[in-house]
Order: C-alpha cells, then structure tokens, then sequence
C-alpha cells in the first residue's frame, strides 16, 4: 500500500471511521499513551470533535481520547468504509 492512500488522523472529517496505519513523527513516550489508552495500529477510530486551534476528540472503542493537533498530524490512517 503506498503512501498515497494515507491520510493525516488530523485531516479527516467528523464521525468517518479510519484504520490507524502509522505513527510518523510522534514521540515514544505520545506513542505508549496513545497505546494505553487503546489508540494503537490497527486500531479503528474516528474523530468526534474538533475545535479550531485546539485538540481533537477521538473515539476509540468505549474510549474518547484528546490528541494534540501537531500529534494528530502525524498519525496516517486509512479511511474505512
């Protein structure tokens, strides 16, 4: 699969399911909170709610996790259909 299919956790649209793909430029100790907190590869979520300039809400499961915009920007996901 190239890199064109990718797209920035940050970029999609409210409520559109995506596959979590990668992790691009996002520090180790971001990546085991996001992990702990069930946002891992593989994992499926969406975004619920954003606000400009501010994080984003993103359910994951029964979970809803707030990501930095910066970090969201370097999470590459797979929309799902």
């Amino acid at each position: 699969m190239s890199a064109s299919n990718y797209f920035r956790l940050s970029a999609l649209p409210l409520n559109v399911k995506c596959r979590v793909a990668k992790f691009g430029a996002v520090p180790d100790e971001e990546i085991r909170r996001l992990r702990d907190l069930g946002l891992y590869r593989g994992s499926v979520a969406s975004i619920i709610a954003s606000v400009e300039e501010g994080p984003l809400l993103v359910a994951v499961g029964d979970a809803r996790i707030a990501i930095n915009r910066e970090i969201a920007a370097e999470i590459k996901v797979l929309q799902t259909s």
